[in-house]
């Protein structure tokens, strides 16, 4: 069968393989035994396959194959070779008939056997590997890949075999005896289970982990009496041991003794022999549980006042109890100095910066806002949220160059930072921009940034308000700002500001009586809002009346 797909090769080659065919008969004149000729042929194919011209190797080989077909080691060479250009199917039957003429080699059989299971033709594998088990019993490598594709079967009893076998190979281990217990546990086989871990616990007496999974093993079969003593014998010998604390609290759990229950959960939390992980997960639990009942939230708090001076690495229980005071909805005092503690431990902790950025926007608290977001600029965090807060906070206390540099800082981290509210970002921040350029008296870069503004946000009212009015003020472009200041009523048709503007704009470019008329406009909105005119409004009516000869 070989030679055939051999000889198919041959055929599918062409003028490559007549090439090779003129060097197999210079060989044949030239050397004078068939051995010889084998090889020459080898060793140009070990040449070619070294210079990486996998095609010319395989086509040398497959000569050294016609002329030796029982000859394993060209066999293995080309199944390697095909399985570098990708032609798996004959890397397999190349190395089939190598083991079917050397069933006593290893390294054939395992090459085989590995192509068999990345291909998940397992059944095969296993065939071979149970055989290779067979004839090399004191390969630890072969009873791996028997435990391997017996796992993949779900054949847990010619797992624990296998198993068995390695003990005898190895002796007892720990890691062997758990995983035949996790295996018996999963055969539904107790009594086995049972057996292994009282074999481990007598094998290891000064570990209490397997006397205490002996109690867990009787409460799971309801021997319930005879799990409690078990955990009492571990407690009389360590009132501290972590896996008994818990093991009781679960034991009294399930008896519906909640004050026992609690006390062990204590125990466990406040236990110096405990891990913080543990502590972090086993807060969650009851976090979870208080949340689901929807109970009282003074035994979680003093559960985490008492918790917390046990625990070395304080983050995750920090922000655990953040987080649950936050779902409570608790009072901002009560929650923003463990926010501060969380950034004193962490200042790139943006989730704890964030919670106390919403709170002191909530509480219109300008100093507390630059005191929350300038360390995350000085650190150069990637949200640009801090640099937009920031910019925000100086403008509204008229430092005006801290809030250019601020938004344009927060500019460049939009741009780079796949931020949700992108456009939003941009157009608050060129708006802003273009409102301080006006007031440090850099029109251009006010007109500039109001241009980027409208690019992401053409329908942006303030910023068509905001931009036409400065336009009049400078006498500019006013046929641009008719137009933005006339969209901007459109938006909004019941803003007085913005009908001030126009009427404004429109007396800018001389049509006095248009102007006339929406400054009325203007007069009524603010009355029926209940405004009071304003001084430039005041202004705006004397000069347009001025030149209407109607309202003289």
């Amino acid at each position: 069968m070989h030679k055939i797909l051999i000889m198919n090769n041959v055929k599918m080659n062409g003028w490559r393989q007549w090439g090779v065919f003129c060097f197999v008969c210079w060989l044949w004149v030239t050397a004078g035994a068939q051995g010889v000729k084998f090889d020459y042929l080898f060793q140009e194919a070990e040449r070619q396959k070294l210079a990486n011209n996998y095609a010319e190797a395989i086509d040398l080989f497959s000569y050294c194959n016609m002329l030796n077909p029982t000859s394993g080691v060209v066999l293995y060479e080309l199944a390697g070779l095909y399985r570098y250009v990708g032609n798996d199917s004959l890397s397999i039957g190349a190395l089939e008939e190598a083991c079917r003429l050397y069933p006593d080699n290893y390294w054939y059989k395992n090459r085989l056997v590995s192509l068999y299971m990345e291909h998940r033709r397992n059944d095969e594998a296993l065939k071979h590997v149970e055989a290779m088990a067979q004839r090399w019993p004191e390969k630890g490598e072969v009873l791996m890949m028997l435990l391997d594709l017996y796992d993949q079967k779900h054949d847990y009893e010619q797992m624990v075999k296998v198993m068995d076998k390695v003990e005898v190979k190895e002796g007892k281990s720990e890691q062997l005896s758990m995983e035949k217990f996790r295996l018996f546990l999963q055969m539904k086989d107790e009594k086995r289970a049972f057996e292994e871990m009282e074999q481990l616990a007598a094998e290891y007496p000064n570990d209490l982990r397997y006397q205490v999974v002996i109690g867990d093993l009787y409460l799971d079969a309801g021997r319930k009496d005879e799990a409690l003593a078990q955990f009492k014998a571990v407690e009389a010998k360590d009132r501290e041991n972590g896996a008994m604390l818990l093991s009781m609290a679960n034991y009294y759990r399930g008896e519906g003794q909640d004050s026992l229950y609690h006390d062990y959960i204590k125990r466990l939390l406040t236990s110096k022999a405990v891990d913080d992980a543990t502590r972090v997960r086993m807060m969650g639990v009851l976090v979870h549980e208080n949340l689901t009942s929807g109970t009282d939230s003074t035994v979680i708090m003093q559960l985490f006042d008492e918790v917390m001076p046990n625990t070395q690495e304080q983050g995750g229980l920090l922000e655990l109890k953040v987080r649950y005071m936050v779902t409570k909805k608790m009072p901002h005092n009560k929650v923003k100095p463990d926010l501060w503690r969380m950034l004193e431990l962490d200042p790139e902790n943006n989730m704890a910066r964030t919670e106390l950025l919403s709170y002191a926007i909530d509480e219109e608290d300008t100093l507390e806002i630059i005191n929350i977001c300038k360390p995350a600029v000085d650190y150069k965090t990637e949200d640009p949220v801090f640099y937009y807060y920031l910019g925000v906070a100086y403008f509204q206390q008229a430092k005006l160059a801290q809030a250019v540099e601020a938004f344009k800082d927060g500019l460049d981290h939009v741009e780079q930072g796949g931020v949700s509210n992108r456009v939003q970002l941009y157009t608050n921040m060129y708006s802003l921009l273009g409102d301080i350029y006006h007031q440090l008296g850099q029109d251009e870069k006010a007109f500039q940034s109001f241009d980027a503004c409208l690019g992401y946000a053409p329908d942006d009212a303030v910023v068509l308000n905001n931009y036409a009015y400065y336009l009049s003020q400078k006498k500019k472009n006013l046929v641009r700002a008719e137009e933005m200041s006339r969209k901007s009523n459109e938006l909004e048709p019941n803003n007085a500001t913005y009908m001030d503007t126009y009427a404004w704009v429109l007396y800018q470019l001389k049509r006095y009586e248009e102007a006339a008329v929406w400054m009325d406009k203007t007069v009524e909105q603010m009355q029926k809002d209940g405004e009071e005119i304003s001084d430039d409004v005041v202004e705006h009516i004397k000069k347009i009346n001025k030149k209407n000869p109607k309202k003289k």
